[in-house]
């Protein structure tokens, strides 16, 4: 199915796979630092998901927007910024339509291994060229993926289910010559029981194509779109990148 649809379907769940909580707390700080040490005021945090990463910026003083291609999920991010009481501008709005925010900002950010649903290296040069647009000379990019130069390598199939004792989301993958697909089985406890009938529970089984970025794509394709200065990461915690031993790959970059 196209990534649109998996992650509207993703979306109700989305908050519950994620100890947000503790995912803030490890990420905002790097976030934070980096943003304040090229003095970023203004963000637009791209494929936002449910919001969290712009509503906690917000809660900081930047003046933060989010945009995500799933409409459940933004509605899923308004209701979230609702509850947190502060002002967020959150679309609808895939990496093409970037446009539908007016102006540029100081910041972007592409969290969440977002970059890897577009599957062809035309798609991704086009999608951080939208990127570039929007932000002033020296403006900075903040790029948040899997590390696939390790991954297909190793190519781990099963990962973590998260969630509660209602619902929980099992991810998995599976690895082609050119694509993987990636699958979610997103498990929720029936709620209507009679007698002394066991608990029971449904699962819902939704699949997507990834191209898995490596290093070398990701220089190529900011190069061509207008970015310099990279800095690589081994995650959102602002530790040194590994190649060979990190799970994630950031690049901090700077637009030309």
């Amino acid at each position: 199915m196209s990534s649109n649809e998996f992650y509207d379907r993703l979306a109700r769940l989305f908050d519950v796979m994620t100890d947000w909580q503790a995912r803030l707390a490890q990420e905002m700080p790097f976030l934070q630092g980096t943003l304040d040490r090229y003095g970023a005021r203004t963000v637009l945090d791209t494929a936002c998901g449910t919001g969290w990463h712009a509503i906690s910026l917000a809660q900081e003083g930047y003046t933060a927007a989010g945009c995500d291609a799933s409409p459940r999920m933004i509605e899923q991010a308004r209701a979230n910024a609702d509850k947190a009481r502060v002002k967020v501008r959150f679309g609808v709005a895939d990496f093409g339509r970037l446009d539908k925010f007016s102006g540029t900002f100081d910041a972007l950010l592409c969290l969440g291994n977002s970059l890897p649903h577009l599957l062809s290296q035309g798609a991704l040069v086009e999608a951080l060229g939208q990127m570039r647009g929007k932000l002033g000379r020296g403006g900075v990019l903040i790029l948040h993926n899997l590390n696939y130069d390790m991954r297909m390598e190793k190519k781990p199939r099963f990962f973590s289910a998260n969630g509660n004792d209602k619902a929980l989301v099992w991810r998995f993958a599976d690895y082609g010559p050119k694509f993987i697909t990636f699958h979610t089985a997103l498990f929720e406890r029936n709620t209507e029981r009679t007698g002394q009938d066991p608990v029971s529970w449904s699962v819902q089984v939704n699949s997507t194509l990834q191209r898995p970025l490596l290093q070398k794509d990701l220089r190529q394709a900011l190069a061509r779109s207008g970015f310099e200065n990279l800095q690589h990461f081994g995650g959102l915690d602002g530790s040194p990148f590994s190649e060979e031993d990190s799970g994630d790959l950031v690049i901090v970059a700077r637009a030309q």
